[in-house]
């Protein structure tokens, strides 16, 4: 018996904690906290780049903006659980991406910019692109995050 208990003991509190793994979606108050954080985090990133001039505060701003656009598309995915949530995900990131990179074509000028830009718009497109042939429009990192949060 002796020899059994090292084994059984961490099999007898895996099976305990199952419950907790399988929890369901989040509640009210946990979806408030994280959006509460969510915006906590948005104002010291914006306050961070007031501290900026130029093009520079508005290349901040903008990663700002993408960091708590991202993180309520995952929040929201978090609360619901629903693939249309999962699907989202994928499409705010290339969006939030293609805002910050065309802010960064900003800084250039004439031809460089419209490459610059050009450059942009096809990454977002392969962005947009990627899940749908994935498979059904639901990108595995969205799965795989699902799977993560459960």
């Amino acid at each position: 018996m002796n020899r059994l208990f090292p084994i059984l003991a961490p099999c007898a509190l895996a099976l305990l904690s199952m419950p907790a793994l399988a929890a369901g979606p989040m509640t009210r108050f946990e979806f408030e906290l994280e959006t509460a954080r969510i915006a906590s985090t948005f104002t010291h990133a914006r306050a961070a780049c007031d501290a900026l001039t130029g093009n520079t505060r508005d290349i901040c701003v903008e990663e700002a903006r993408a960091v708590q656009a991202i993180a309520h598309a995952e929040l929201a995915f978090r609360r619901s659980g629903h693939l249309s949530d999962a699907a989202a995900i994928p499409v705010v990131r290339a969006e939030a991406r293609y805002a910050v990179a065309r802010e960064r074509c900003d800084e250039q000028a004439g031809a460089d910019k419209a490459r610059c830009l050009a450059a942009a718009k096809a990454a977002q497109a392969s962005a947009l692109a990627a899940p749908r042939a994935a498979g059904g429009g639901v990108a595995p990192s969205s799965v795989e995050m699902r799977r993560n949060a459960d």
